[in-house]
């Protein structure tokens, strides 16, 4: 086979390749005789049949297959050991002449690439993107504040049901005229007022005590089908269908008493002796709050400054190659105007891409064979802890992650997640970034659109 690349752009190029019959039929002849020797057609034994009549039925079926081997890897060895870089991958191209399968001879084929193009990103000079961190004083300290006092607060029985009420009772099927179903679905559950998205429901419920029945819609008093199967202990099929009101039969009233600030809320958060008054108890639960949110202030940094190096660095694409693969390889058929309407966002996450993948090799932060065996150790560990198992050591911990490294995608999700890592320190040690206090909300809708 011969293959010679002309340059027809800046960014593209077009592969021509010619495949003589000496390429092609050694691969043909031998899948003709393997078929010959098994074919059982009408009228002849088992592989007597002649190889003309073979050749006349599947020859050219055949030919095709070998050819498009041939070509698809030949490319890709091309690519290789010439080492282009290219965007996407070959397409056929339109201005290649149609080849005469029925009498092949040399055959013609003609692939047009789009390349990356050559960039380089420089980290010395700053750049105007700061690390985005929640403002957590104020509503949202306290709020936390508030949900540390609940969750270690107790449950007192009440007389009469407010919204922060929590109901306990039976949850009981009914029939067409309203009587209790014989047989039907009845579970003792728990319904919490405030959690209930509709206002109706929360009415007919504020105000309940223990004895009354009330009449409830049980997708209304359940955040989803799953949630009411559980609530009701069965499956999600059986309450798919359920339709009309159930009754619940009211056996507690209970209500959530925060805990107090003080000493013994201060020991059950942090461990005895940790914080001593409630200037401590605050700087605290804001440390842990800021800390929980870095991650995600981190990420949205990369994001910006990712952005803001691939327009500085004013990364040009091959726009027309770009769209013709985005339309060959689309799952569903693009219009021209979805194409052109999507473009856009595709282009500037494609330079996002290639910006990262040039620092990576720059700096050498690609993730090295110890580094994926050792995250991989610890993700197993991860898991373990999680559940309260306790953790394999030596050999059966790396057993256990050698399994999970020898699945290919496992590899590339720890792969990215290095990576990720080693981008993110690098860019906070290289640029240097000030932090920018903002609400939650604004940090938010940053993320959204980072």
């Amino acid at each position: 086979m011969n293959i010679e690349r002309e340059q027809t752009g800046d960014l593209t190029a077009t592969l021509n390749l010619v495949l003589s019959p000496e390429d092609y039929n050694p691969g043909v002849d031998k899948v003709l005789k393997q078929q010959r020797k098994t074919a059982a057609w009408p009228g002849f034994r088992p592989g007597q049949v002649p190889m003309s009549i073979v050749k006349k039925r599947i020859g050219r079926n055949v030919l095709v297959s070998e050819v498009e081997r041939l070509v698809d890897e030949n490319l890709r060895r091309y690519i290789q050991e010439n080492k282009l870089r290219v965007l996407g991958q070959p397409l056929p191209s339109d201005a290649a002449a149609p080849n005469n399968w029925d009498e092949p001879g040399e055959l013609h084929f003609k692939y047009d690439l789009g390349m990356v193009p050559e960039f380089d990103v420089d980290m010395a000079g700053k750049l105007d993107v700061a690390l985005p961190m929640v403002n957590v004083e104020g509503d949202l300290l306290a709020k936390e504040i508030n949900d540390l006092r609940r969750r270690f607060g107790n449950l007192n029985e009440a007389e009469v049901a407010t919204e922060e009420d929590m109901l306990m009772g039976d949850l009981i099927e009914l029939d067409a005229q309203g009587e209790i179903l014989p047989g039907g679905l009845m579970n003792r559950t728990t319904i919490t007022i405030g959690e209930l998205k509709d206002d109706a429901t929360k009415q007919e419920l504020i105000g309940a005590k223990v004895g009354d029945a009330i009449l409830v819609d049980p997708h209304k008093v359940s955040s989803d089908h799953g949630d009411l199967a559980n609530m009701l202990g069965t499956d999600h099929e059986r309450v798919h269908a359920l339709k009309g009101k159930m009754l619940f039969r009211i056996a507690e009233v209970k209500r959530l008493v925060p805990a107090e600030l003080g000493t013994e809320l201060y020991d059950k958060v942090f461990g005895p002796g940790v914080v001593a008054d409630e200037a401590g108890f605050r700087e605290k639960v804001q440390e842990g709050l800021e800390g929980m949110l870095r991650r995600d202030s981190e990420r949205i940094f990369k994001r910006l400054a990712m952005g803001a190096m691939a327009e500085r660095a004013g990364i040009a694409l091959p726009d027309g190659f770009l769209k013709r693969w985005i339309a060959a390889t689309s799952e569903k058929p693009l219009s021209a105007e979805e194409l052109e309407a999507g473009y856009s966002g595709y282009a500037n996450g494609l330079r996002k891409q290639l910006v990262e993948d040039r620092i990576v090799e720059k700096y050498g932060l690609e993730a090295k064979g110890e580094e994926l065996n050792e995250f991989a150790k610890r993700a197993v560990a991860d898991q373990f802890s999680q559940y309260g198992i306790p953790v394999p050591e030596g050999d059966h911990l790396q057993e256990m992650a050698g399994r999970m490294l020898a699945d290919r995608d496992q590899i590339k999700k720890v792969r990215d997640a290095i990576v990720d890592q080693k981008l993110t320190a690098h860019f906070k040690a290289m640029l240097e970034p000030k932090e920018k206090k903002m609400s939650l909300e604004e940090f938010v809708n940053l993320a959204r659109t980072a």
